[in-house]
């Protein structure tokens, strides 16, 4: 009898251990949530993680690429777009946490994207403008771009949802392939709104302005940084009336439709990139 409550003690020591051993080879507590389930190609979903994070450099991987994640108070946050080259199917989506050498998945969740059957359009420029369209000038603009981009908000800046820029009469929608010179020239990234020249452009909602110059292709140009990677894209304006730097609200002015650049006629390219990818700009406009 007296051997008892060591033994009950010996196990009790030994249950003891096991728990904490357990508890430390357990991994952090991470919840992700992402919205929604299921997307078709130019569509963007949000995702958000939470809990007791590891030291470490938090990232997503998603579509074959890394997606940085934005501190939002309490939790982490961040958006993933996808465009016509994002292949169609389940696709998942893996929080991981980079600490040195070493990589460890956090989470993991499993999206649906559905494919889009994208239009085709022929462009007929005439020789002035068809000029502009050299491998310099397509550099030059993409330099440029480029400089003005190199800082952006990893804050969110809008609020609400996204408003047009412009009314008018939408002529070529997002993700169309343009054809000109009996070739293929990529998908078209944004949306063209025809309207009179002249016509007031709006700010799509709240941000900083990142670049407002005239682009050998795109004419003149503003570009708004809304935070957390979003941007809104403003082209073949006639003027500009914000300058780089600028904080603008939601339907402050920032230019006038026009037709500078490679453009037809009067219209406004309205775009909107999300972490790097053009996505469709009429889904996040209400």
């Amino acid at each position: 009898m007296t051997g008892e409550p060591s033994m009950r003690t010996a196990c009790v020591i030994a249950l003891t251990f096991l728990v904490l051993a357990a508890s430390v080879r357990a991994g952090p507590v991470v919840t992700l949530s992402v919205s929604p389930a299921v997307i078709s190609q130019g569509g963007a979903v949000v995702v958000t993680v939470t809990g007791d994070l590891p030291d470490g450099t938090l990232q997503v991987r998603f579509a074959g690429r890394t997606w940085p994640l934005y501190r939002d108070s309490n939790r982490w946050r961040t958006y993933l777009g996808t465009d016509p080259n994002t292949a169609a199917g389940s696709r998942a989506i893996v929080v991981e946490i980079v600490d040195h050498d070493s990589i460890q998945i956090l989470a993991r969740r499993i999206i649906t994207v559905r494919r889009v059957a994208f239009p085709r359009r022929t462009l007929i420029f005439d020789p002035e403008t068809l000029a502009l369209l050299t491998p310099e000038k397509v550099a030059e603009e993409q330099a440029k771009v480029a400089a003005g981009l190199r800082v952006l908000e990893p804050a969110q800046l809008w609020s609400a949802s996204f408003r047009m820029p412009v009314a008018g009469t939408i002529t070529s929608p997002y993700g169309v392939i343009s054809i000109y010179q009996g070739a293929s020239h990529g998908w078209h990234h944004g949306i063209d709104i025809a309207a009179p020249e002249g016509e007031i452009v709006r700010a799509a909602n709240g941000g900083i302005v990142r670049l407002a110059e005239p682009l050998p292709l795109s004419g003149d140009t503003v570009i708004l940084d809304h935070g957390m990677g979003i941007l809104t894209f403003y082209m073949h304006m006639s003027a500009l009336d914000v300058t780089a730097g600028e904080r603008v609200h939601t339907g402050d002015i920032v230019g006038r439709v026009g037709s500078t650049g490679l453009a037809t006629g009067p219209h406004l390219h309205w775009g909107v990139r999300v972490n790097g990818v053009y996505v469709d700009p009429l889904l996040w406009a209400h």
